[in-house]
This record gives structure tokens, C-alpha cells and sequence, in this order.
């Protein structure tokens, strides 16, 4: 610490300096001035801890000093010395945060003790701004470390004395007390949109939840877990038990704000009132429930303390697949697959144990298909992408249609280049017969027997377009046509062209051609 010596007494200043211990008391620098123009400058080298400063100067007094200081932003402790006890003089003093006011003489130890006093100041105050700024670090950093040390009590493997921790500080619920766990797991994303990070998502979901449960008095944490599953748990801070009604509604809001902000589903798997010190417990059994909903069905269901009677439900008509592959039906093969999926779905006969059943009997039939070539099993999963595929079709009903797709994609036999005009030659001819139809892909791909991804792929090598853009085109081609050269009312012609909506006839027209269908009429008749 530094402390600064000033007095217009050139004898003070020394006595000051010689006559108490300043070492002993924590100054490492005890520097002078005899005037308020040499004290600047000491105090622009470097500002002073403590100042020992008489008030009564030429040309610049002390309080003046203390004044342009403060100006500057030093905080630097004052003490004052002054021969005369004027009131006004310690009344300034105060207002410009003086720390003491000593009457001259005074005793070295008397002023020793006052320095040393400001010096516990400073140190104080020093501590004090420390803490401070850890607490802000600790605020900043509180909803990830709450999370870490959630994350290990619900895992077993929690740090004891950081859980205890975060219960008195009121950041997690006391696991003395009832409460609530839930799982809450994220499933699909809506086309088009990426999916959040997990921990970027969680921070965003944790700042929806407090929103909704702090104004009841309801704490809540929030940690992600794996994959996309995060945990909650809630406890009412003022003693009052949280009725299920009230958690279960409150949760089903917060499935809307994923779905509105997020643009992602939510299935929210909860248990309660429970002591929250058997959370972990009942984490491993909502666990369960999550991998069990393959069907990924949105909402919030309730943990149900059922013995669980096991079931599998076996799929026999997999193993009838294999000649439809064989004899070069791998489409049929899918919508099969597909339709039984549907099925089990609907009948809620499909849980984790079951598509783990569906899975290995497909990949088995597959394999029995292939007359069990490792080479070509391993070129149909080549890719990374097509090993996810590989790897996760027995999570969820989705993935487990995905890789239904991926195999039948497989199988079909290619269309040679040489041909592939040929075949789109008659899909165009195929459309321009059937315009008043709705004229769907799936259809179009039955006529020429072709998957349909693999018809869309060669359709718009040839054309330039998709399958969707060159139907709509011709239809409102023809649509023109029938408007330059007949009388036939407007609504007539949507129909004509298999529009059964005139808005959206209309709203198409004007999109594609530039003008609406009223104006396209309006124009032929002018001519």
C-alpha cells in the first residue's frame, strides 16, 4: 500500500514520516509533498491508499486537494491535520468523504492508529469489491453449475457438500423436502429448422420455466442430461405441497413455448410429490418411459407405479419381405413396412421392446436377402449418415421408417442413363392426359414402376425442375389456354385443371403466370 504525506511544514512532513512505524502498519511506499501541486504529481505516479494531508495550504488547501481527487475517481482515504478545530472545515471534510479529522498536536501513535484504521478500510473495501466480483462470476455462472451439480445427483454420483450448498443458497430444491422430477425429452424439429445445442437449448428452456414457476413461489432447476433430455426438478419455497394438477398444467405450457419459440415437440415425463432425495431413483424409471414412447407422442404423462408385464409383440410378416426384394418390389416392401408401423402405432402395441424386435428381424431379413454377403450389407451402410441410420432405427418409430426407405432405395434397380429420357417422357405425357387430377409423386412413380425419391431425382436431371413444379406449371398452361381461347367461366377451368379450391387456383395463377386468372381473361377479351 502507498501512503502520501502532505504539508506545507517541511518539519512535519519528516516527523510524520520518521515518527511511526509505517512498515510495521502495511505501507510499502510512504511518499511526500509539501503542497497540493507536488501531491498531484505523487498521485498521478500512482494514487495513494492513505492520505495524511493538513488543510490549511497556500495557494491550494486541503479540501481542495480531497476535491480533485474525488473528481478523479480516486478513493483514496484522508485523513485530515489541522491546528484549528474550525466546524466548516470538518463539515467539508465529511462531504468529500473524509475518513478522519485530527487536531494538531497530536501524539505519532494517536495518528499511527488512525492510519492503520484506514488502512483496515482499505483492505476491507478491497476484500469486499473481491467478493463481489466472485459473486457476480458465481451469478453469471450459477444456471451452469447448478446444472453440473444437478446433472451428478441425478446420475449417483453427486458431490455432497456442492448439493448442500446450492440448497442453502436457494438454487437447488432441499432433498429433505416433496417435490418434483421430470424428464423432459426433445423430439422433432419442424422442417427447415436447425436443431438448438442441447446446453443452449436447456439454458433457454430453464429461463422459460423460472418465468413460469418463480411468481408462485415454485423453485425450479434445470439440467441437460443426454442426447435430448434434460432434467427438472421443482419444490414450493414456501412450504406449500405443489398440487399435480397445477405442475402438470404448467408443464403442458411449457410444451407450447417449445413449439412456439423453439419450433420442436416436447414429451414431458414427470413424478410427484416425492421426497426430492429419491429423485434419482425415479429418473432411471422415467427413463424408461421415454425409450418406450417410439411412437414420440408430445405431452406431459405421469409416472405410474403398474408392475410392467412383459410383452413383445412379434412382427411375423417381416420374414415375408424377403421375396418381395427379391423379385424386385422393394417399394412394395416399404409401404408394407411403413403400413405396419402405422398400424402398431395406432394400436399402441409398439413400445421400446418391441421395435428393438422389428429392428433386429428386418436387418436379419435383409441380411438373409443378401445371402448373407458382409460386402454388400456393408456398401448399403457405407456412408456415416447411412450408419446413423444403421445405429439408431430402433430408437424411434421415425428413424426405424427412415431406414425402411434407405434399404428399399437400395434395392431398386437403377434405370440406365440411356433409358432415364425415356421414362420421364412418359411421366410428362402421363401428366399432361391426367390434368384434372390431383397427379401425387407416389402415383406417378407406381405408373412407371420406380421408387418414388429415385423418379424425383431423374425427373429433374432431365427438366430442370421438380416433379411438383412441372404438374403445377402445365396445369395453369393449360388453365391459360382454355382462358385466351374459350368462354368457359373461370371457376370451370380450376376445376378443369384439378384445382377444387378457386382461391388457391387463383392465388397459384397469379404466382406462376404474374397476373391473376381475371386479368389473364379481361386481357384476351381487349384483344
Amino acid at each position: 500500500m502507498k501512503l502520501l504525506i502532505v504539508d506545507d511544514q517541511m518539519s512535519v512532513v519528516e516527523g510524520l514520516k520518521k515518527g511511526v512505524n509505517w512498515k510495521a502498519i502495511g505501507f510499502s511506499e510512504v511518499d511526500t509533498a509539501y503542497n497540493a501541486v507536488d501531491a498531484r504529481a505523487s498521485l498521478r505516479r500512482r494514487p495513494a491508499d492513505v492520505m495524511l494531508c493538513d488543510i490549511e495550504m497556500p495557494m491550494e488547501n486541503g479540501l481542495e486537494l480531497l476535491a480533485w481527487m474525488r473528481e478523479q475517481g480516486m478513493e483514496t482515504r484522508c485523513i485530515f491535520l489541522t491546528a484549528h478545530a474550525k466546524f466548516n472545515y470538518a463539515q467539508e471534510a465529511v462531504r468529500l468523504g473524509g475518513f478522519d479529522y485530527i487536531i494538531q498536536p497530536a501524539p505519532y501513535s494517536e495518528i499511527g492508529r488512525a492510519v492503520a484504521k484506514a488502512a483496515e478500510d482499505v483492505l476491507s473495501g478491497r476484500e469486499q469489491a473481491q467478493l463481489q466480483q466472485m459473486g457476480k462470476a458465481f451469478h453469471q455462472q450459477e444456471p451452469a453449475i447448478a446444472a453440473n451439480v444437478l446433472r451428478g445427483f441425478l446420475r449417483r454420483q453427486p458431490n455432497g457438500r456442492d448439493v448442500t450448498t446450492l440448497e442453502k443458497l436457494g438454487i437447488l430444491p432441499m432433498r429433505s423436502k416433496a417435490g418434483y422430477v421430470a424428464l423432459l425429452h426433445v423430439m422433432r424439429w419442424e422442417e427447415g429448422e436447425d436443431p438448438w445445442v442441447g446446453p443452449l437449448l436447456g439454458v433457454a428452456i430453464g429461463n422459460i420455466a423460472k418465468e413460469m414457476f418463480e411468481p408462485h413461489g415454485e423453485l425450479s432447476a434445470l439440467s441437460f442430461m443426454e442426447e435430448s433430455s434434460f432434467a427438472l426438478l421443482l419444490q414450493n419455497t414456501e412450504g406449500e405441497e405443489m398440487p399435480l394438477e397445477s405442475v402438470t398444467r404448467q408443464l403442458m405450457f411449457l410444451k407450447s413455448a417449445c413449439e412456439q419459440y423453439f419450433h420442436c415437440s416436447l414429451a414431458c415425463y414427470l413424478d410427484g410429490p416425492i421426497p426430492v432425495a429419491d429423485a434419482p431413483a425415479r429418473w432411471e424409471k422415467l427413463k424408461v418411459m421415454r425409450d418406450d414412447n417410439v411412437s414420440l407422442w408430445p405431452g406431459v404423462f405421469q409416472l405410474e407405479e403398474k408392475p410392467r408385464v412383459p410383452h413383445t409383440f412379434r412382427v411375423l410378416q417381416i420374414r415375408g419381405w424377403c421375396s418381395l426384394l427379391k423379385e424386385g418390389y422393394p417399394e412394395a416392401m416399404e409401404n408394407e413396412g411403413m403400413a405396419l408401423l402405422d398400424k402398431l402405432v395406432e394400436n399402441h402395441q409398439l413400445d421400446a421392446a418391441t421395435l428393438r424386435v422389428f429392428y433386429q428381424d428386418f436387418l436379419q431379413m435383409v441380411y438373409f436377402t443378401l445371402e448373407g454377403s458382409e460386402d454388400k450389407l456393408h456398401e448399403m451402410f457405407r456412408s456415416p449418415e447411412d450408419l446413423e441410420l444403421y445405429r439408431n432405427g430402433m430408437k424411434s418409430v421415425d428413424n426405424m421408417k427412415k431406414l425402411l426407405h434407405h434399404v428399399a432405395e437400395n434395392f431398386a434397380v437403377p434405370v440406365p442413363a440411356s433409358d432415364q429420357k425415356a421414362v420421364v417422357d412418359k411421366v410428362r405425357r402421363y401428366i399432361g392426359e391426367h390434368l384434372e387430377n390431383e397427379l401425387r409423386r407416389d402415383e406417378l412413380a407406381e405408373y412407371v414402376h420406380l421408387n418414388p425419391d429415385y423418379l424425383t431425382r431423374i425427373f429433374k436431371k432431365e427438366t430442370g425442375c421438380t416433379i411438383k413444379e412441372y404438374v403445377i406449371r402445365q396445369k395453369l398452361e393449360e388453365a391459360k389456354m382454355l382462358l385466351r381461347t374459350t368462354s368457359l367461366p373461370i371457376s370451370f377451368i380450376a376445376a378443369k385443371v384439378g384445382y377444387c379450391n378457386f382461391s388457391h387456383f387463383s392465388y397459384a395463377y397469379k404466382k406462376v403466370l404474374g397476373i391473376t386468372p381475371q386479368e389473364e381473361r379481361q386481357g384476351t377479351d381487349k384483344g
